[in-house]
């Protein structure tokens, strides 16, 4: 009797073994889910700074994110023409 308890108690342990690891795949869920929104704000916030300096500089020039912080803004062409500071 006390090894069929005993043997019960094991097969029991190791049925629901499989649930051991749902909270870890919910915390991948909701890491997976904090590193979107992280991601999607930065993409936001980039397609914001890219207008505002297409804007600043002219619909058709290029410009390119200097070290410092400031844009220079060049000519369709390729000339330099003014370099702004955000």
């Amino acid at each position: 009797m006390k090894n069929l308890l005993l043997v019960l108690l094991i097969a029991g342990i190791l049925s629901t073994s499989y649930m051991l690891d749902w909270p870890s795949e919910i915390e991948a869920a909701q890491d997976a889910a904090a590193t979107y929104r992280a991601n999607k704000a930065e993409q936001i916030d980039r397609e914001t700074l890219e207008k505002a300096i297409q804007t600043l500089c002219g619909e058709n020039a290029g410009w390119k994110l200097l070290a410092d912080g400031s844009v220079q803004c060049y000519t369709h062409r390729g000339f330099k023409t003014k370099r702004v500071t955000l």
